[in-house]
């Protein structure tokens, strides 16, 4: 069940997000630079799950997202937040996955990794779960041949990072990430906000977040970190004024390493909560 606080002061926000990284941290310094995209092929495997079969992949990125929900649910648990509260579809061949937030079904090859906060989806237990990801598993396969598995799994970290977003704003009474004029929502000719590209990067920085947790754990190489990046780069904006801006691939490596190499939450979102006065 998700929760609203009251108005919230800064000193309370930066309580519930400035927490250390759980478990002990073994990988590199927390200054350390990122290693740049290994040249060469990456192994057909991750955390000895082969990964060279559609059928391979989704059984690894099923653990990938366990991961990365405990990660993010240790998290809230320990600054007494509820959440997160999201799931996973991942699209096999001659499957669909249908989203609110499209007009058209998903399917297996559509080159699209998204999360949508109006869906919700309910399990043979009774429990209802809000806010999914979207996730075709031909698509990723086409991303993991020009990058690694657990490049994959960053890119579902990345869209995680967006429901991360969305259990801060509702439970800490954040304003949404979107463009603002006078202290109101900018809206466009549809009556949607417009999108900013701190919305996107703030979810590349949280994903760094989980990497680093995901290295400390021994869970990835280090050269897979750098894959983690060119994923990311993959999605990157090319033009000025995208419909709806990532940022380009300087923004999208510098937000990712800035929650690498910090593993906080709070610098994520006094870098790119823009639309909260951070002190």
């Amino acid at each position: 069940m998700r929760r609203r606080t009251g108005a919230t002061s800064c000193t309370t926000l930066m309580a519930a997000l400035a927490f250390a990284v759980a478990g002990p941290s073994t990988g590199p310094a927390t200054g350390d630079p990122l290693p740049p995209p290994s040249p060469t092929a990456p192994a057909p495997y991750a955390q000895g799950i082969p990964t060279d079969t559609p059928d391979g992949l989704a059984t690894y990125l099923t653990f990938a997202f366990g991961k990365i929900d405990e990660y993010w649910k240790n998290r809230f648990q320990q600054e007494k937040l509820t959440g997160p509260s999201t799931y996973y579809s991942l699209i096999r061949s001659g499957q669909e996955s249908v989203s609110k937030c499209l007009s058209e079904p998903v399917q297996t090859d559509t080159d699209n990794y998204f999360y949508c906060p109006a869906d919700t989806w309910t399990n043979e237990e009774g429990t209802t779960f809000t806010g999914g990801i979207h996730f075709p598993v031909g698509a990723a396969m086409n991303l993991q041949a020009d990058t690694s598995a657990f490049a994959v799994a960053t890119v579902m970290a990345h869209e995680y990072g967006h429901e991360v977003t969305q259990e801060y704003m509702t439970q800490l009474n954040l304003p949404a990430i979107v463009q603002m004029k006078d202290g109101a929502p900018v809206l466009d000719e549809n009556g949607d906000t417009v999108p900013v590209k701190e919305s996107e990067l703030i979810a590349d920085c949280f994903s760094g977040n989980w990497a680093k947790y995901a290295y400390s754990q021994g869970m990835v190489r280090h050269a897979d970190l750098g894959q983690a990046v060119k994923a990311l780069m993959s999605a990157a904006d090319t033009t000025i004024g995208a419909h709806q801006p990532h940022g380009n691939k300087s923004e999208r490596t510098t937000a990712f390493t800035l929650g690498y190499n910090t593993g906080s939450p709070l610098k994520c979102a006094q870098q790119y909560w823009v639309t909260f006065p951070w002190p």
